[in-house]
């Protein structure tokens, strides 16, 4: 960071908005010697002046400043990146808009594309800082997860965090500081000395004698607040010393120094200003409805200073908490005339979060309502917890007055799993619902009401086995009919599980037949009551029991079906769903022109905003075509990750985590991919789902030389996967099934029938033939090779040992070596890891 003169100019006033700060050069050299590092912790207690020494720094250097300041209610994750972006904005507003496009990044592709975002907008050779002022405030694990992450990349050697804290922030902050990467300023190095407090006195025009200066010194201890509620004791009194009790009758120095001097307009003014946070110009404007009052607030620049990286004024929190216990000098009809004012204010600015919490303390819930209707139809366990308390604190009346919040409630209730509590509420609502007025709202409600029976009976269908809940969706088309109301994207689509056919292992095939018949019977009704809701999911039902039964041209017939409909009726997840499904085929056939087309419809989804899911249904799609592919590298950072989840619900996580264990089991991570196939947390355990698990974990265990532990887990897959005559998982693993179902063949492993191991051997050999063609003509191999010499490296490249490639290509393992000689001379390697270096960096690999 460049070096300013002005940091040894002395002790100079610094006005800045309205404030008048002391210059401490000692202060800003610390803090410019701190902001050459990536983060900077400043831990100090109240009224040590850190929020002033920063911002004073900040304004003398005059960088770009983003300025997060915390308060308890950023514990709720959207309300925190509500207020993270209104930061953003102040330096970028291009910025802040493409990050409201996006949800707050809990996960890590989603964090990973905010940081694309921001990235593409850091001007190389500037310098900023990230403040978060009064980090001790948060205690939500994913907000803290969120500025661990931010602060722990180093990606931008330009950008300083800067943490403001009383106490020590919950970040695990050990790493940065081992590397020498933390800069730490606590309470010691932000006391006044008792020269920069006389100077401190002389700006204000006092001059001490030395040994009431040493007295006051004494007492304060140098704390910043102290000093100047002692200076202002002297300009009014003159008196020769402090008393000891200074810091603990602060709120009486207050009263006495302060308050007794304002106007009582001006004081009611600041009363009704603590009831609120955010003090933005034009909100402060409508409370005080005064500019003579404004003016008049300015000249406390000591206790109240505008900033203009929050574009707000910031009240010092001493002084607050001392207006706050004034409240009760207010009105009721005062303080609701504030609070919603600035409820208002907060709509109008898109700080929902923020909004709905004025809304409740005025009681109004009809705003409140409208805010969460707003809301995805999936909400965060945050924020629906949130929601939750406000509904659980509500009056009684307000399901009788507002009958659209039961509505509400059950969207609620649905994205923190309590179904059967949604269940039940809903059923005891229905007689009051049916009773209303005649309405189109009335239908609404009943409409709303009969989709959630009918939505909960099939996700509590997965238990029950019982499929009685169609006449609710029957019900819903009737009332869709006396309603106006059309559902749109994304409301209207479908939240898919992992698999489709939602059945427990184990199960035959009649049994997930049963299912797809409830879904081709339900889905009319679904589709008029919905707006298009699961136009498509009976085909692509039918067509993942068809593909995992190997069945692939009815697959392929019926997987086209359901992707012409999805489109119809703006489906996104079941289009998604079919094109993966699709994209298997095509590479189980080594169709290079089929993949390539549905890499392309697969990209053009991420341009759809509706489809809130598209990121990571992408990265997860795509991650499992490239590890099958031999192209571990490529996926995603965060399916590379042991412990990070995405942002869908958790009955969509069994889809990502079979990629993170594929991923670690072909990085020879095994105990990693065991971990993951092990954790499988709330995901409901879907007959597919566990055939594909349950195969890994044999050809994981045979790979850690665990043939017992192998053979077991591969009798388990039979057992699952028999009556239902489902293959495809097997034949997916390629040389590693091979390998397994030789051995097994070979040692009569108990319990797996010869002809079984056998079939299950043939499709596997077919498959890894297919599966290496299609990689060698990705990769974009060069002429350097032949065809057969890049099969033979990209089994090296794989760790496939030369027997291993002879049997997955067919050649005898003098061929290989032969093959693998002949690489080496035309790459110029010296051994297996040299060529497969060479061959990545000529684009061979």
């Amino acid at each position: 960071m460049e070096t300013h003169k002005s940091f040894f100019r002395g002790f100079t006033p610094m006005a800045s908005e309205n404030r008048i700060y002391l210059e401490r050069p000692r202060i800003h050299r610390l803090l410019e010697k701190a902001t050459q590092k990536p983060v900077v912790s400043i831990t100090a207690g109240a009224g040590y002046g850190k929020t002033c020494a920063v911002y004073a720094f900040a304004k003398t250097i005059n960088v770009r400043t983003a300025w997060i300041q915390i308060s308890e209610r950023d514990n709720l994750e959207e309300r925190f990146w509500e207020n993270f972006i209104s930061a953003v904005a102040i330096i970028n507003v291009n910025t802040a808009e493409l990050l409201r496009k996006i949800i707050f990044p809990a996960a890590e592709q989603q964090f990973d594309r905010f940081l694309a975002l921001l990235r593409q907008d850091i001007i190389p050779g500037e310098k900023y800082l990230f403040v978060c002022d009064d980090l001790h405030l948060v205690s939500n694990p994913a907000v803290l997860r969120f500025l661990e992450r931010f602060i722990s990349l180093g990606l931008f050697p330009n950008v300083s965090t800067v943490l403001i804290s009383r106490t020590e922030p919950s970040l695990n902050t050990e790493k940065l500081a081992s590397k020498k990467l933390l800069a730490r300023i606590n309470e010691k190095d932000l006391r006044f000395n008792r020269d920069e407090m006389v100077s401190y006195f002389r700006i204000q025009n006092l001059s001490p004698a030395p040994g009431t200066a040493s007295a006051i010194y004494r007492d304060t201890e140098g704390w910043a607040f102290a000093i100047h509620l002692a200076g202002m004791s002297l300009k009014n009194s003159g008196a020769a010393h402090i008393p000891q009790a200074l810091r603990s009758n602060v709120f009486r120095l207050i009263e006495s120094e302060i308050m007794t001097s304002v106007s009582k307009k001006l004081r009611k003014a600041l009363i009704k200003l603590s009831l609120i946070e955010n003090l933005n110009p034009d909100l402060v404007r409508k409370i005080a409805n005064d500019s003579a009052l404004i003016r008049e607030m300015e000249n406390l620049s000591s206790f109240i200073r505008f900033d203009s990286y929050l574009n707000s004024y910031h009240i010092h929190h001493l002084f607050l908490d001392y207006l706050r216990g004034k409240q009760d000098e207010l009105g009721e009809e005062e303080k609701t005339d504030v609070r919603t004012k600035t409820a208002l204010w907060c709509v109008k600015n898109s700080r929902k979060m923020d909004a709905v919490f004025y809304y409740e303390k005025t009681g109004d819930y009809n705003g409140i309502f409208k805010i969460l209707d707003t809301l995805p139809l999936i909400l965060s366990s945050q924020a629906a917890r949130f929601a939750l308390d406000i509904l659980d604190r509500a009056p009684a009346s307000i399901y009788r007055e507002y009958p659209k919040s039961i509505v509400i409630r059950n969207r609620v209730l649905a994205s923190l799993d309590l179904f059967e509590q949604s269940r039940k509420e809903t059923l005891e609502s229905l007689p009051r619902f049916k009773a209303l007025p005649e309405s189109p709202e009335k239908h609404l409600i009943l409409l709303v009401s009969y989709l959630n029976l009918g939505t909960i009976g099939i996700i509590q269908s997965i238990n029950t086995k019982k499929y009685d809940f169609i006449d609710f969706f029957k019900k819903a088309a009737l009332e869709a009919g006396k309603t106006s109301y059309v559902t749109k994207p994304p409301l209207n689509g479908v939240v898919l599980c992992s698999y489709v056919c939602r059945v427990t292992a184990p199960a035959s095939k009649k049994e997930i037949e049963q299912y797809i018949e409830m879904l081709e019977l339900i889905i009319p009704y679904t589709v008029k009551a919905m707006g298009g809701c699961r136009y498509g999911l009976h085909e692509l039902a039918r067509g993942e029991l068809a593909f995992f039964r190997g069945e692939h041209k009815e697959a392929e017939k019926l997987f086209s079906q359901s992707l012409v409909k999805a489109r119809k009726k703006q489906q996104y997840e079941i289009e998604n769903r079919a094109l993966f499904y699709l994209l298997r085929i095509h590479l189980s056939r080594g169709d290079q022109e089929g993949v390539r087309i549905v890499l392309r419809q697969l990209e053009a989804e991420l341009e759809e905003p509706l489809f809130p899911n598209r990121h990571s249904y992408y990265d997860i799609v795509n991650g499992w075509y490239f590890i099958q592919t031999g192209r571990k590298e490529k996926i995603a950072p965060w399916l590379k990750n042991d412990y990070e989840e995405s942002e869908l619900h958790s009955a969509a996580h069994g889809l990502e985590k079979l990629v993170k264990a594929k991923y670690f089991f072909a990085a020879k991570r095994y105990p990693a991919a065991l971990a993951v196939m092990e954790n499988r947390g709330n995901e409901e355990p879907l007959i597919m789902g566990d055939v594909e698990i349950k195969a890994l974990e044999a050809v994981c265990r045979y790979r850690q030389q665990d043939r017992q532990g192998a053979y077991t887990a591969l009798e388990e897959a039979y057992r699952l996967a028999a009556p239902a005559a489902l293959f495809m998982p097997f034949a997916e693993l390629g040389k590693d099934m091979r390998a397994l179902t030789e051995a097994a063949m070979k040692e009569n492993a108990a319990g797996l029938p010869l002809q079984w191991l056998t079939e299950i051997r043939r499709k596997a050999v077919v498959y890894n033939k297919k599966i290496h063609r299609h990689a060698g003509i990705e990769s974009g191999e060069s002429q350097l090779l032949s065809h057969r010499e890049t099969e033979v490296l990209i089994g090296l490249s794989q760790g496939l040992t030369m027997e291993e490639i002879a049997g997955a290509s067919s050649i005898s393992p003098n061929t290989v070596k032969s093959a693998v000689k002949s690489i080496y001379s035309k790459l110029g390697a010296y051994n297996k890891a040299d060529a497969v270096r060479i061959a990545a960096s000529k684009g061979i690999l």
